[in-house]
C-alpha cells in the first residue's frame, strides 16, 4: 500500500517547511509543520515510511525544546515505524534522552545498538561522555575474534544465531 502522488507531495512540502523552521530554531513552528504532516498519514501511522522521518523530526524538535518526555514518545514511534530499529540515529537519541535523565545504563544499552549499527562515527561532534560511557565494552567488541570481517552489527550474537 503506497501513499498517492498527491499526499506525499503535501507531506514532504510541510516536513520541507518544519526542517526550515527547526534550523531557524522555531522549534514550536517546526512541530506544528511535522505534525500536519503526519496527520496526513492514515492510521496505524507507525505502518508507513514517512511515520519513521516524521516521528524523528518531532522527536528531535522536542529534544531541541528540552521537552525530553515528548520526545522520548516521538523516538519510540520512530524506532516502531519502518526501518526504525535499523536506523542508528534514533538509537542514539534515546540513548541522549537517557543520558540526560542521568539514566546511564539505558544510555548505554541505546548507544551501544547505536554504535553496533554504525561504529563510532554516530558519536562524532557529539557530546564525548556519550562515547565514553561505552568505550570499554566497545574496545571488548573490537576485539572480538569473529570481527575481522568489519561487520560489527551481529558480532554481540552467538555464532549460530541464524541456524534453526
Amino acid at each position: 500500500m503506497e501513499l498517492s502522488d498527491e499526499v506525499y507531495d503535501k507531506i514532504t512540502a510541510l516536513s520541507e517547511k518544519g526542517d526550515e523552521y527547526a534550523e531557524n530554531e522555531q522549534f514550536t513552528s517546526a512541530l506544528k509543520q511535522y505534525e500536519e504532516a503526519l496527520n496526513l498519514l492514515p492510521e496505524p501511522k507507525t505502518d508507513w515510511e514517512a511515520a519513521t522521518w516524521l516521528y524523528v523530526a518531532i522527536g528531535d524538535a522536542y529534544y531541541n525544546k528540552q521537552e525530553l518526555d515528548q520526545a522520548m514518545s516521538a523516538y519510540q514511534k520512530a524506532l516502531m515505524s519502518p526501518d526504525g530499529t535499523g536506523n542508528p540515529y534514533i538509537w542514539f537519541s534515546i540513548g541522549q534522552i537517557f543520558f540526560e535523565e542521568e539514566n546511564f545504563e539505558k544510555a548505554k544499552t541505546h548507544f551501544m545498538s547505536a554504535y553496533l549499527l554504525d561504529g563510532e562515527e554516530i558519536f562524532e561532534g557529539e557530546n564525548p561522555e556519550y562515547f565514553k560511557l561505552i568505550k570499554e565494552e566497545a574496545d571488548k567488541k573490537a576485539e572480538l575474534p569473529n570481527n575481522n570481517k568489519g561487520d560489527k552489527r551481529n558480532d554481540w550474537l552467538p555464532r549460530d544465531w541464524d541456524r534453526n
